[in-house]
């Protein structure tokens, strides 16, 4: 396996990305580092949440070919990131809102 063709796929060019990428690394420094305005407790389900929604995200995703007539009658053919709904991506967007949801709160009431 190439190295460089696997860090491609964690490049930040949709938004769920850019949620697997903030919400995993602030999973990891609410579990191994001390936060002085909150209780560690009260951050982790809000980013461990933030980190699920895009993972369900990204698994929801994927990427089709197409291929399109212009109104000048040429071809355009690429590639676009399209939304196909599945089992383990929506199981894992619900659980991570279940789980925002929560830290919001248990944020507000601390």
């Amino acid at each position: 396996m190439d190295l460089t063709q696997a860090l491609k796929s964690l490049a930040l060019d949709q938004w769920y990305k850019l949620l697997v990428w903030i919400g995993g690394l602030a999973t990891l420094g609410s579990i191994f580092l001390p936060v002085k305005a909150f209780s560690n407790s009260s951050i982790l389900p809000l980013f461990a949440g933030l980190f699920l929604i895009g993972l369900g995200e990204w698994a929801s995703h994927r990427k089709e070919p197409y291929e399109r007539e212009t109104p000048h009658g040429s071809t355009v053919r690429g590639w676009e990131m399209r939304r196909f709904n599945n089992i383990p991506g929506n199981s894992m967007s619900i659980i991570g809102a279940l789980l925002v949801a929560y830290g919001v709160y248990s944020i507000i009431t601390a």
